[in-house]
């Protein structure tokens, strides 16, 4: 039986690194009145070269420990994350909502196509697994899929390193040519790390194709959920508050990207040691 979910608790959202926050900012267009928990595991940044296993302990840990922190839903702004983990992390704990990225963004790429040619950017993950493929696939036996997997510029743009824009411009163009060739109308932005380079990737792709962002499709899809179990905030008449946590020792780089992707002065960001992440998670009641 599922927890009735109070609709003042925080949502929780977690990334590998500072992608996740271009989840956070549809959270706080689309859902003004929520508060948020934030997680960027950002000492074990890069998921994409990780094993499956690992990303998937990683993510049953931050799930856990966001739960533990009083969230009321997880969001899994991360899409290797979300292909590792999201399923075990949801059985584990199975009264709180656990969204991942994948279902959301298949969804909108199938509305976008009309000639039923996708493309995937991602890390190597996410193009190993062929999750979207599959997925894609079993929705619409038409349609066809070309997965990229794009490590470099990824690599650049979950650590903020974006300065150098011809030598990224160069990198998205190689990247987009396969996904020319093969014709797609549609490009998945398979990784919340494009994000951060979003106005290079529109600039490459142009008109050739629809890029899609999976982040507003997994909001949409945290609102049906949310009014759906009664945990909609309607809004309390105090200004709503987000809550950063990193596990690195990079908070000055988070701070100064995360103010600057989310529009703010300023944000403040706490270091969260592993071992109080995996502790907490442990102190959570799991199904495993």
């Amino acid at each position: 039986m599922k927890i009735k979910m109070n609709p003042n608790a925080p949502i929780g959202i977690f990334d590998s690194g500072l992608g996740g926050l271009a989840v956070l900012r549809e959270v706080n267009r689309l859902l003004p009145n929520e508060d948020c928990l934030f997680l960027g595991d950002t000492l074990r940044q890069p998921y994409g070269p990780r094993t499956v296993e690992e990303v998937r302990q990683y993510s049953i840990e931050i799930t856990g420990y966001l739960i533990e922190k009083g969230a009321k839903m997880v969001l899994i702004g991360c899409n290797t994350a979300s292909i590792a983990g999201g399923d075990a992390a949801q059985a584990c704990f199975p009264d709180v909502p656990v969204i991942g990225m994948i279902k959301p963004g298949v969804r909108a790429a199938l509305r976008a196509s009309r000639n039923k040619r996708i493309g995937i950017w991602g890390t190597e993950i996410t193009i190993a697994s062929q999750a979207y493929d599959q997925l894609i696939v079993k929705t619409d036996s038409e349609a066809e899929v070309l997965g990229v997997a794009c490590p470099t510029l990824l690599r650049l743009a979950e650590k903020g390193k974006i300065g150098d824009r011809p030598y990224l411009r160069d990198l998205a163009r190689k990247d987009f040519q396969k996904v020319a060739e093969f014709k797609a109308d549609t490009l998945i932005l398979g990784c919340t790390d494009f994000t951060c380079v979003r106005d290079i990737i529109d600039e490459v792709v142009g008109s050739q194709a629809v890029v899609v962002d999976p982040a507003e499709e997994v909001v949409l899809e945290a609102t049906r959920v949310l009014e759906e179990q009664g945990g909609l905030n309607v809004g309390s008449g105090r200004a709503v508050m987000t809550k950063f946590f990193i596990t690195g020792d990079d908070q000055e780089n988070f701070s100064g990207f995360g103010a600057k992707f989310l529009g703010v002065p300023e944000i403040d960001v706490t270091r969260v040691l592993l071992a109080e992440v995996q502790k907490a998670a442990n102190s959570v009641p799991v199904n495993k």
